[in-house]
Protein backbone atom coordinates (compact mmCIF):
# COMPACT_ATOMS: atom_id res chain seq x y z
CA UNK A 1 0.00 0.00 0.00
CA UNK A 2 2.72 2.11 -1.12
CA UNK A 3 1.89 5.81 -3.54
CA UNK A 4 3.55 8.25 -4.49
CA UNK A 5 2.13 11.54 -6.04
CA UNK A 6 4.01 14.16 -7.86
CA UNK A 7 2.77 17.83 -8.39
CA UNK A 8 4.50 20.58 -10.33
CA UNK A 9 4.19 22.82 -6.88
CA UNK A 10 1.32 23.26 -3.95
CA UNK A 11 1.22 26.73 -2.76
CA UNK A 12 -2.09 25.83 -0.68
CA UNK A 13 -4.81 23.62 0.30
CA UNK A 14 -7.59 25.45 -0.96
CA UNK A 15 -7.19 25.70 -4.45
CA UNK A 16 -9.16 23.23 -6.64
CA UNK A 17 -6.78 20.67 -7.37
CA UNK A 18 -4.87 20.82 -4.31
CA UNK A 19 -8.21 20.92 -1.87
CA UNK A 20 -8.54 17.12 -4.15
CA UNK A 21 -4.86 16.04 -3.78
CA UNK A 22 -5.12 16.86 -0.10
CA UNK A 23 -8.17 14.57 0.42
CA UNK A 24 -6.85 12.30 -1.08
CA UNK A 25 -3.73 12.09 0.60
CA UNK A 26 -5.34 12.16 4.00
CA UNK A 27 -7.71 9.71 3.05
CA UNK A 28 -5.31 7.17 2.07
CA UNK A 29 -2.87 7.87 5.26
CA UNK A 30 -5.80 6.99 7.70
CA UNK A 31 -6.52 3.95 5.68
CA UNK A 32 -2.89 2.58 6.17
CA UNK A 33 -1.00 3.72 2.95
CA UNK A 34 2.68 4.86 2.89
CA UNK A 35 2.31 8.37 0.86
CA UNK A 36 5.80 10.17 -0.89
CA UNK A 37 4.73 13.37 -2.00
CA UNK A 38 6.62 15.33 -4.20
CA UNK A 39 6.51 18.72 -5.55
CA UNK A 40 9.09 19.95 -8.30
CA UNK A 41 9.13 23.39 -7.27
CA UNK A 42 9.03 24.79 -3.89
CA UNK A 43 6.44 26.92 -2.47
CA UNK A 44 5.67 28.73 0.99
CA UNK A 45 3.28 25.79 1.84
CA UNK A 46 5.76 22.96 1.20
CA UNK A 47 8.01 24.08 3.18
CA UNK A 48 5.30 24.62 6.22
CA UNK A 49 4.76 21.36 8.07
CA UNK A 50 1.08 21.68 7.21
CA UNK A 51 0.07 19.23 4.89
CA UNK A 52 -0.80 15.30 6.04
CA UNK A 53 2.57 13.96 4.78
CA UNK A 54 5.77 15.36 4.02
CA UNK A 55 6.70 17.14 0.59
CA UNK A 56 9.75 16.58 -0.99
CA UNK A 57 11.07 19.16 -2.87
CA UNK A 58 12.57 18.00 -5.87
CA UNK A 59 14.06 21.65 -7.32
CA UNK A 60 13.19 20.55 -10.81
CA UNK A 61 14.37 23.85 -13.37
CA UNK A 62 12.94 23.97 -16.72
CA UNK A 63 11.63 21.03 -18.43
CA UNK A 64 13.45 21.78 -21.81
CA UNK A 65 16.54 21.37 -19.14
CA UNK A 66 18.26 17.35 -19.83
CA UNK A 67 19.30 17.27 -15.90
CA UNK A 68 15.43 17.98 -15.17
CA UNK A 69 14.86 14.57 -16.56
CA UNK A 70 17.52 13.38 -15.05
CA UNK A 71 16.75 14.23 -11.32
CA UNK A 72 13.28 12.63 -12.09
CA UNK A 73 14.50 9.52 -13.17
CA UNK A 74 16.85 9.26 -10.01
CA UNK A 75 14.28 10.22 -8.02
CA UNK A 76 11.93 7.35 -9.36
CA UNK A 77 15.11 4.98 -8.64
CA UNK A 78 14.75 6.03 -5.20
CA UNK A 79 10.83 5.28 -5.33
CA UNK A 80 11.63 1.90 -6.89
CA UNK A 81 13.99 0.87 -4.17
CA UNK A 82 11.91 1.63 -1.61
CA UNK A 83 9.54 -0.47 -2.95
CA UNK A 84 6.93 1.62 -4.39
CA UNK A 85 5.32 0.49 -7.81
CA UNK A 86 3.32 3.37 -8.67
CA UNK A 87 3.30 7.20 -9.37
CA UNK A 88 0.19 9.68 -9.59
CA UNK A 89 0.88 12.89 -11.14
CA UNK A 90 -0.38 16.53 -11.42
CA UNK A 91 -0.15 19.29 -13.26
CA UNK A 92 1.63 20.28 -16.59
CA UNK A 93 5.33 19.62 -16.21
CA UNK A 94 5.06 16.44 -13.96
CA UNK A 95 3.05 15.18 -16.50
CA UNK A 96 5.35 16.05 -19.67
CA UNK A 97 8.49 14.26 -17.83
CA UNK A 98 7.35 11.90 -15.27
CA UNK A 99 5.50 8.87 -17.31
CA UNK A 100 8.80 8.43 -19.70
CA UNK A 101 11.23 8.72 -16.96
CA UNK A 102 8.77 6.71 -14.03
CA UNK A 103 8.63 4.25 -16.44
CA UNK A 104 12.82 4.14 -17.03
CA UNK A 105 12.73 3.73 -13.46
CA UNK A 106 10.85 0.88 -13.30
CA UNK A 107 7.75 2.27 -11.77
CA UNK A 108 4.14 2.93 -13.48
CA UNK A 109 2.39 6.07 -13.71
CA UNK A 110 -1.03 7.59 -13.44
CA UNK A 111 -1.38 10.90 -14.57
CA UNK A 112 -4.32 13.73 -14.21
CA UNK A 113 -6.83 16.10 -16.66
CA UNK A 114 -8.59 18.43 -14.25
CA UNK A 115 -9.86 21.41 -16.59
CA UNK A 116 -10.45 21.59 -20.81
CA UNK A 117 -7.16 22.52 -21.29
CA UNK A 118 -7.01 26.03 -21.29
CA UNK A 119 -3.16 25.75 -20.75
CA UNK A 120 -2.53 23.77 -24.18
CA UNK A 121 0.10 25.05 -26.54
CA UNK A 122 1.89 23.91 -29.57
CA UNK A 123 4.50 22.94 -27.53
CA UNK A 124 3.23 21.46 -24.65
CA UNK A 125 0.87 19.66 -27.09
CA UNK A 126 3.35 18.18 -28.93
CA UNK A 127 5.65 17.13 -25.65
CA UNK A 128 2.22 15.49 -24.01
CA UNK A 129 1.32 13.53 -27.16
CA UNK A 130 4.73 12.01 -27.16
CA UNK A 131 4.72 11.37 -23.25
CA UNK A 132 1.28 10.28 -22.61
CA UNK A 133 1.87 7.02 -24.06
CA UNK A 134 4.21 5.94 -21.32
CA UNK A 135 1.29 6.62 -18.49
CA UNK A 136 -0.52 3.61 -17.69
CA UNK A 137 -3.70 5.57 -17.35
CA UNK A 138 -5.45 9.11 -17.37
CA UNK A 139 -7.70 10.09 -14.10
CA UNK A 140 -10.16 12.56 -15.30
CA UNK A 141 -12.71 14.38 -12.60
CA UNK A 142 -15.38 14.73 -15.29
CA UNK A 143 -16.67 13.18 -18.79
CA UNK A 144 -16.35 16.25 -20.64
CA UNK A 145 -12.43 16.63 -19.24
CA UNK A 146 -12.41 13.01 -20.47
CA UNK A 147 -13.63 13.80 -24.06
CA UNK A 148 -11.41 16.81 -24.74
CA UNK A 149 -8.03 14.51 -23.14
CA UNK A 150 -8.62 12.02 -25.92
CA UNK A 151 -9.77 14.19 -28.50
CA UNK A 152 -6.42 16.83 -27.91
CA UNK A 153 -3.92 14.69 -27.01
CA UNK A 154 -5.36 11.14 -28.47
CA UNK A 155 -5.23 9.47 -25.68
CA UNK A 156 -7.36 6.26 -26.21
CA UNK A 157 -10.59 5.20 -24.37
CA UNK A 158 -9.28 2.36 -22.32
CA UNK A 159 -6.85 4.56 -20.85
CA UNK A 160 -9.35 7.18 -19.66
CA UNK A 161 -11.13 6.58 -15.94
CA UNK A 162 -13.25 9.17 -14.84
CA UNK A 163 -13.78 9.79 -11.19
CA UNK A 164 -15.63 12.73 -9.26
CA UNK A 165 -14.37 15.12 -7.21
CA UNK A 166 -15.06 13.90 -3.26
CA UNK A 167 -16.26 16.36 -0.49
CA UNK A 168 -17.32 15.30 2.91
CA UNK A 169 -20.75 15.10 4.11
CA UNK A 170 -22.11 18.43 4.52
CA UNK A 171 -22.06 20.31 7.98
CA UNK A 172 -24.71 21.83 10.39
CA UNK A 173 -22.23 25.16 9.44
CA UNK A 174 -23.13 25.25 5.82
CA UNK A 175 -27.16 24.57 5.51
CA UNK A 176 -29.80 26.29 3.16
CA UNK A 177 -30.05 29.65 4.16
CA UNK A 178 -33.72 30.19 2.92
CA UNK A 179 -36.25 31.56 4.68
CA UNK A 180 -39.69 29.83 4.64
CA UNK A 181 -41.51 31.30 1.30
CA UNK A 182 -43.56 33.69 3.14
CA UNK A 183 -40.82 35.62 4.90
CA UNK A 184 -39.21 35.35 1.62
CA UNK A 185 -41.80 36.96 -0.48
CA UNK A 186 -42.06 39.97 2.22
CA UNK A 187 -38.09 40.24 2.61
CA UNK A 188 -37.18 43.70 3.35
CA UNK A 189 -33.58 42.73 3.14
CA UNK A 190 -31.49 42.43 -0.29
CA UNK A 191 -31.88 39.08 -2.19
CA UNK A 192 -28.10 37.88 -1.91
CA UNK A 193 -26.54 36.35 -5.42
CA UNK A 194 -22.98 35.45 -4.47
CA UNK A 195 -19.99 33.81 -6.50
CA UNK A 196 -16.86 32.16 -5.65
CA UNK A 197 -14.25 32.53 -8.53
CA UNK A 198 -11.00 34.10 -8.50
CA UNK A 199 -11.24 37.11 -10.32
CA UNK A 200 -9.20 36.31 -13.47
CA UNK A 201 -11.01 36.62 -17.19
CA UNK A 202 -11.64 33.26 -17.92
CA UNK A 203 -14.39 33.40 -14.84
CA UNK A 204 -16.45 36.01 -16.41
CA UNK A 205 -17.58 37.81 -13.62
CA UNK A 206 -17.87 40.64 -15.61
CA UNK A 207 -21.37 39.26 -17.81
CA UNK A 208 -22.12 38.61 -13.88
CA UNK A 209 -21.69 42.57 -12.58
CA UNK A 210 -23.94 43.34 -16.00
CA UNK A 211 -26.58 40.97 -15.09
CA UNK A 212 -26.86 42.29 -11.65
CA UNK A 213 -26.82 45.90 -12.63
CA UNK A 214 -30.07 45.03 -15.02
CA UNK A 215 -31.72 43.13 -12.13
CA UNK A 216 -30.81 46.05 -9.90
CA UNK A 217 -32.39 48.72 -13.00
CA UNK A 218 -35.39 46.56 -13.39
CA UNK A 219 -36.43 47.37 -9.69
CA UNK A 220 -35.39 43.96 -8.29
CA UNK A 221 -33.24 44.74 -4.42
CA UNK A 222 -30.73 42.37 -4.94
CA UNK A 223 -27.06 42.42 -3.56
CA UNK A 224 -23.90 40.80 -5.55
CA UNK A 225 -20.80 39.19 -3.43
CA UNK A 226 -17.98 38.15 -4.94
CA UNK A 227 -15.52 35.84 -2.96
CA UNK A 228 -12.10 35.20 -4.65
CA UNK A 229 -8.68 36.58 -4.80
CA UNK A 230 -7.17 38.89 -7.41
CA UNK A 231 -7.01 42.60 -8.63
CA UNK A 232 -10.40 43.98 -8.15
CA UNK A 233 -9.24 47.26 -9.95
CA UNK A 234 -10.96 46.71 -13.34
CA UNK A 235 -14.06 45.47 -11.62
CA UNK A 236 -14.29 47.88 -9.26
CA UNK A 237 -14.19 50.31 -12.06
CA UNK A 238 -17.11 49.06 -13.33
CA UNK A 239 -19.60 48.57 -11.21
CA UNK A 240 -19.10 52.64 -10.51
CA UNK A 241 -19.35 53.22 -14.05
CA UNK A 242 -22.79 50.65 -14.20
CA UNK A 243 -24.05 52.84 -10.87
CA UNK A 244 -24.31 49.57 -8.60
CA UNK A 245 -21.19 49.99 -6.42
CA UNK A 246 -23.32 49.74 -3.25
CA UNK A 247 -24.93 47.05 -4.35
CA UNK A 248 -21.58 44.66 -5.01
CA UNK A 249 -19.66 43.36 -2.02
CA UNK A 250 -15.93 42.00 -3.38
CA UNK A 251 -14.87 39.61 -0.37
CA UNK A 252 -11.30 38.54 -1.39
CA UNK A 253 -9.87 35.07 -1.49
CA UNK A 254 -11.62 33.47 1.75
CA UNK A 255 -10.15 30.61 3.26
CA UNK A 256 -13.64 29.01 4.04
CA UNK A 257 -15.67 30.02 1.42
CA UNK A 258 -18.46 28.01 2.40
CA UNK A 259 -18.90 30.20 5.45
CA UNK A 260 -19.88 33.00 2.78
CA UNK A 261 -21.67 30.77 0.51
CA UNK A 262 -24.16 29.86 3.55
CA UNK A 263 -25.60 33.72 3.17
CA UNK A 264 -26.17 33.55 -0.73
CA UNK A 265 -29.80 33.04 -1.66
CA UNK A 266 -29.02 32.31 -5.43
CA UNK A 267 -25.38 31.22 -6.27
CA UNK A 268 -23.62 31.36 -9.70
CA UNK A 269 -20.67 30.44 -11.59
CA UNK A 270 -20.26 32.11 -15.26
CA UNK A 271 -17.39 30.88 -16.52
CA UNK A 272 -15.95 30.72 -19.96
CA UNK A 273 -14.30 26.77 -19.21
CA UNK A 274 -14.86 24.31 -16.34
CA UNK A 275 -13.68 21.25 -15.91
CA UNK A 276 -15.15 20.06 -12.80
CA UNK A 277 -16.35 23.13 -10.53
CA UNK A 278 -15.74 23.04 -7.25
CA UNK A 279 -17.00 26.02 -6.53
CA UNK A 280 -20.59 24.44 -7.58
CA UNK A 281 -20.16 21.52 -5.19
CA UNK A 282 -19.65 23.72 -2.19
CA UNK A 283 -23.19 25.93 -3.63
CA UNK A 284 -24.77 22.51 -3.66
CA UNK A 285 -23.04 21.42 0.10
CA UNK A 286 -25.22 24.37 0.94
CA UNK A 287 -28.47 23.73 -0.74
CA UNK A 288 -28.36 26.82 -2.92
CA UNK A 289 -30.05 27.12 -6.62
CA UNK A 290 -27.19 27.40 -8.91
CA UNK A 291 -27.02 29.43 -12.05
CA UNK A 292 -24.20 28.58 -14.51
CA UNK A 293 -22.74 28.28 -17.98
CA UNK A 294 -23.23 25.44 -20.29
CA UNK A 295 -19.96 24.39 -20.23
CA UNK A 296 -17.24 21.79 -19.42
CA UNK A 297 -18.51 19.63 -16.52
CA UNK A 298 -21.11 21.92 -15.24
CA UNK A 299 -23.77 20.19 -17.42
CA UNK A 300 -22.71 16.44 -15.58
CA UNK A 301 -23.62 18.66 -12.30
CA UNK A 302 -26.17 20.57 -12.80
CA UNK A 303 -29.88 20.05 -15.02
CA UNK A 304 -31.30 22.32 -16.47
CA UNK A 305 -34.80 23.57 -14.55
CA UNK A 306 -33.82 20.80 -11.62
CA UNK A 307 -31.32 21.69 -8.98
CA UNK A 308 -30.44 25.34 -11.06
CA UNK A 309 -29.96 26.37 -15.02
CA UNK A 310 -27.74 26.43 -17.56
CA UNK A 311 -26.67 29.40 -19.23
CA UNK A 312 -24.62 29.87 -22.67
CA UNK A 313 -21.14 31.39 -21.96
CA UNK A 314 -21.26 34.82 -22.66
CA UNK A 315 -25.11 34.99 -22.34
CA UNK A 316 -25.67 37.75 -19.72
CA UNK A 317 -29.43 38.62 -21.05
CA UNK A 318 -30.63 34.97 -20.27
CA UNK A 319 -28.02 35.09 -16.47
CA UNK A 320 -30.33 38.00 -15.99
CA UNK A 321 -33.02 36.56 -16.85
CA UNK A 322 -32.49 33.21 -15.03
CA UNK A 323 -31.37 34.91 -11.72
CA UNK A 324 -34.45 37.04 -11.96
CA UNK A 325 -37.31 33.91 -12.19
CA UNK A 326 -35.16 32.28 -9.06
CA UNK A 327 -35.20 36.19 -7.28
CA UNK A 328 -39.38 35.94 -8.37
CA UNK A 329 -40.05 32.46 -6.93
CA UNK A 330 -38.37 31.49 -3.54
CA UNK A 331 -40.41 27.89 -3.46
CA UNK A 332 -38.10 26.91 -6.63
CA UNK A 333 -35.04 28.32 -4.85
CA UNK A 334 -36.12 25.91 -1.83
CA UNK A 335 -36.81 23.15 -3.85
CA UNK A 336 -33.67 23.47 -6.35
CA UNK A 337 -31.39 24.20 -3.02
CA UNK A 338 -33.01 20.37 -1.04
CA UNK A 339 -32.31 18.71 -4.62
CA UNK A 340 -28.71 20.04 -4.31
CA UNK A 341 -28.08 18.53 -0.87
CA UNK A 342 -29.69 15.24 -1.78
CA UNK A 343 -27.54 14.79 -5.20
CA UNK A 344 -24.16 15.61 -2.77
CA UNK A 345 -25.14 12.62 -1.10
CA UNK A 346 -25.58 10.00 -3.67
CA UNK A 347 -22.50 11.25 -6.34
CA UNK A 348 -20.00 13.21 -5.04
CA UNK A 349 -19.08 11.99 -1.60
CA UNK A 350 -15.42 11.53 0.04
CA UNK A 351 -15.65 7.87 0.38
CA UNK A 352 -16.42 7.18 -3.28
CA UNK A 353 -13.87 9.36 -4.59
CA UNK A 354 -11.08 7.25 -2.29
CA UNK A 355 -12.91 4.16 -3.13
CA UNK A 356 -12.26 4.46 -6.80
CA UNK A 357 -8.72 5.85 -6.70
CA UNK A 358 -8.24 2.40 -4.53
CA UNK A 359 -9.55 0.43 -7.08
CA UNK A 360 -7.83 1.99 -10.30
CA UNK A 361 -4.16 1.91 -8.19
CA UNK A 362 -4.78 -1.99 -7.23
CA UNK A 363 -5.94 -2.60 -11.20
CA UNK A 364 -2.65 -0.93 -12.51
CA UNK A 365 -0.54 -2.30 -10.39
CA UNK A 366 -2.63 -5.76 -8.97
CA UNK A 367 0.69 -6.59 -6.68
CA UNK A 368 -0.61 -4.19 -4.25
CA UNK A 369 -1.79 -5.01 -1.44
CA UNK A 370 -5.59 -4.32 -0.50
CA UNK A 371 -6.41 -1.84 1.74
Amino acid sequence: MKLCIVMDRYENPYAGTESQVFKLVEGLTQRGWTIRFAVFRASKYSGSDAFPVAIEELDIGRISDPRSWWAVYRYGRTLANDGFGVVHVFFNDASVVCPPMMRLAGLKTLISRRDMGFWYSGVYLRALRLTDRFAQGVVCNSKAVAHITAKVEGVPESKLHVIYNGYPEGTEECSASGDEPNTQHNRKQPLIIGIVANLRPIKRIEDLIEAVSRIHHSGRNVELRIVGGGDQAAYRQRVEKLGIAERVKFLGSQPDSERHIQDFDIAVLCSETEGFSNSIIEYMRCGKPVVCTDTGGNPEIIEDGVNGYLVGVGDVALLADRLEALIDDPDRRLAMGRSNKEQMARRYSLESMLNQHIRLYHQIEPGMAEA
